[in-house]
């Protein structure tokens, strides 16, 4: 993804009895983090270590912290401590939680909250019931780098944390809601984030605004938009693509008619999030299909989108590898590719731009037959 402002990796220290480190940082900012570390306490005298989920920017210098703290235990969930041990080949001491457990930290108490697919498996929220803050990794969090760190300090970043919402967690807004209704009792002073500004003052906002998200994708199953996704060297796919979204619209159905090529990837995101029905078209070069294309395809996401109906299209001039390019790649990604497919050598025909707007009459009436009011 993008990070137009840039990022902060955020661990935190918690100066208890047994002094407790929360998240580690991604590996490539060892001595900066090493630096901060030193400026709060000996890292031999860390007791624990807590990992909320195991991806590397969280994880990645947990193995350089225990070099420096090597009686630190390390806290996470039983899939956390699975998925540690295969990150970094090696055993270390540890203590698996779940949702309800505690660990007593002398003078202070934390308390272990279930989160899972936020948005790894292994997610788990911290709460330190003492002053009432909740940890949270990834949930509630976005890429947004600024020194003042605080929320109200910072300003409004608001964007940042749409768009890092639409990314990274709106494929998981069923998780995202148990994981807000596990937290709705707590009494809250503060959510700590893994990114971005420490939400301080306004942190209800920000979970109220994830499940105002959440719940308007969940709805957005019953959404029947087409999305006629291409890119055209010298505009034949266009006369492709324009033909399948006019058949697709004799059927009454939304449709999103978009040359990618310069489309940002928060708009592509969307796009394909509200799609039910997606026609791919796209031209050959060099025996290849055109890199926008290679865009759209990491931007699928087959949590979110499997079983997507799928039409493949384009245009070529003599080897035409789109014909197998296109359909072999959706249907990797766990997509429903129709067995019609249109591809032209060089300029449609009428009877070409008459198949392809019948194709998109087909795409759409499968996306009316298969959307289920939920």
């Amino acid at each position: 993804m993008e990070t137009q402002y840039g990022t902060t990796y955020n661990s935190y220290f918690i100066d208890a009895e047994m002094p407790t480190i929360i998240e580690t940082t991604k590996e490539t900012f060892w001595e900066t983090y090493l630096n901060k570390i030193k400026q709060v306490i000996d890292p031999e005298k860390i007791k624990y270590i807590v990992l909320d989920h195991t991806e590397p920017d969280h994880s990645g210098n947990l193995m350089n912290l225990l070099k420096l703290a090597p009686n630190a235990i390390v806290v996470g969930s039983a899939s956390a401590i699975r998925n540690l041990k295969d990150l970094f080949n090696r055993d270390f001491p540890n203590i698996i939680v779940k949702g309800g457990d505690t660990l007593d930290l002398g003078n202070k108490t934390l308390e272990f909250i279930s989160a899972p697919n936020l948005h790894w498996p292994d997610t788990i929220y911290t709460y330190l019931k003492e002053d009432k803050f909740l940890f949270t990794c990834d949930s509630f969090g976005c890429h947004y780098a600024d020194e003042r760190m605080i929320d109200n300090e910072v300003g409004n970043f608001d964007d940042a944390f749409k768009y890092y919402f639409d990314v990274i967690l709106k494929p998981f807004s069923k998780f995202m809601l148990q994981a807000i209704d596990r937290i709705k009792n707590l009494e809250i002073n503060a959510i700590l984030t893994g990114h971005g500004p420490l939400l301080l003052n306004n942190w209800k906002r920000y979970v109220d605004w994830s499940q105002e998200l959440s719940q308007e994708f969940l709805a957005n199953k019953k959404y029947q938009d087409i999305f006629v996704a291409y890119v055209s060297a010298y505009g034949k796919t266009g006369i492709l693509a324009e033909a399948i979204a006019e058949g697709a619209r004799e059927e009454g159905l939304e449709v999103v008619l978009k040359d990618i090529e310069h489309l940002n990837l928060g708009d592509l995101d969307e796009y394909l999030t509200r799609a039910k029905g997606i026609a791919i078209g796209s031209p050959v070069i060099n025996q290849n299909i055109l890199l926008p294309i290679y865009k759209l395809f990491g931007a699928i996401n087959p949590i979110r989108d499997r079983g997507k109906f799928v039409l493949p299209f384009g245009s070529f001039g003599w080897s035409g590898e789109n014909q197998k390019l296109i359909p072999n790649i959706a249907a990797g990604l766990k997509l429903n590719v129709l067995d019609d497919a249109i591809f032209t050598k060089f300029t449609p025909s009428e009877q070409d731009i008459k198949k392809a707007k019948e194709l998109g009459k087909k795409l759409a009436q499968l996306v009316k037959e298969n959307t289920v009011d939920e």
